[in-house]
């Protein structure tokens, strides 16, 4: 099914409702719910999450990524949790416990979030 777009290029229906970083992302694992500027909104369902400067690695199972382990994020790519496409899931839960590490040493690494209702 194809989203509708406002006149302003807008998806209809989808509200974009903050806008948060999370940097300095090392070696020790850092969350969306508590390391993030500012931290998940109380409204929000969803999000879109872009990669900034280095690679990173992630989980959002609730535990912390390790250098082998989680799903390798490289700059440039985008994450995206979303109740639009999977409407009967709230990823809510699942933001509140992703968590983040570097994926090379001696490196930090930046995300830019869009959050969505």
């Amino acid at each position: 099914m194809a989203k509708q777009r406002s006149k302003e290029g807008k998806i209809t229906g989808i509200n974009e409702i903050d806008f948060s970083q999370l940097s300095s992302i090392s070696d020790a694992a850092k969350t969306l719910s508590s390391d993030a500027s500012p931290t998940i909104p109380s409204r929000a369902k969803g999000a879109i999450i872009t990669v900034e400067d280095n690679n990173l690695r992630m989980r959002d199972d609730g535990t912390a990524p390790t250098a082998s382990i989680g799903h390798l994020l490289y700059v440039g790519d985008v994450v995206t949790y979303d109740s639009w496409s999977v409407p009967k899931l709230n990823w809510r839960q699942v933001l509140q416990q992703t968590k983040f590490i570097q994926a090379v040493a001696s490196t930090t690494g930046n995300l830019m979030i869009s959050w969505y209702d």
